[in-house]
């Protein structure tokens, strides 16, 4: 329905908050729904331009692009467990500029160190009001190609999960769940919810193609597992 308005308006963005309106997803003049981590991305580029050499602060499930947009304009990314208290703790102690999840929560450092979909929004209109479009802001973005799923999962099966996946990848990183990186624009996360009796499913990959590939693999052997 918001991409539907866009068009039939003729918009230049449109954007939709949850519930306490403190996560923001955006939709292009284009009417393109973005990720939480493509705006944020925009976002990153326009502050940076403006910042350069600053902090910045992303959980592990975040894709890779956010190093390639630092590395470019002087700034360090930081990353943390998934969540947006662990964004705001690791914002404070280095003194970050910008802080972001995936889902669409956009931290403003100068502002706060919480998730604001409203400042979200005035971030966007200020680079709006600059004469370009959000559309021609994401295309010069590095190409990215990223996606989640969730699979149910009571608690008792989560550490058999996690423990069957260690042994078979003892080199992964286990400071959340397990990510399983094959390179640096390769990788799959496997997590517990912390609310839900659910495992989230994160994947980045060089190529739809390649995006599809991995999720399938992974969710196949996720299932393979729990079904054990």
């Amino acid at each position: 329905e918001l991409s539907k308005m866009v068009t039939e308006n003729n918009a230049d963005v449109e954007i939709a908050f949850d519930g306490d309106v403190d996560r923001s997803i955006f939709c292009d003049n284009n009417g393109n729904i973005l990720s939480g981590d493509k705006s944020a991305l925009v976002l990153t580029q326009h502050i940076l331009k403006k910042n350069p050499n600053s902090s910045i602060v992303t959980c592990l499930n975040s894709g890779s692009n956010i190093e390639v947009l630092a590395n470019k304009l002087n700034s360090k990314v930081n990353s943390t467990k998934v969540g947006s208290v662990e964004v705001s703790r690791k914002m404070v102690s280095t003194d970050a500029v910008i802080g972001f999840e995936e889902n669409g929560g956009f931290m403003y450092g100068k502002h706060s160190q919480f998730r604001d979909g409203c400042m979200a929004l005035a971030l966007m209109l200020e680079l709006l009001a600059t004469g370009k479009s959000l559309s021609d802001e994401v295309a010069s973005l590095p190409p990215s190609f990223t996606t989640k799923d969730k699979i149910s999962c009571s608690p008792e099966n989560v550490s058999k999960l996690i423990s069957s996946l260690k042994e078979e990848f003892p080199s992964s990183d286990t400071t959340d769940g397990i990510k399983i990186t094959i390179d640096s624009k390769n990788w799959v996360m496997i997590r517990p919810s912390g609310t839900e009796s659910i495992v989230r499913v994160y994947a980045e990959a060089e190529s739809q193609e390649k995006l599809d590939a991995l999720m399938s693999e992974y969710l196949k052997k996720v299932e393979s597992i729990i079904s054990r």
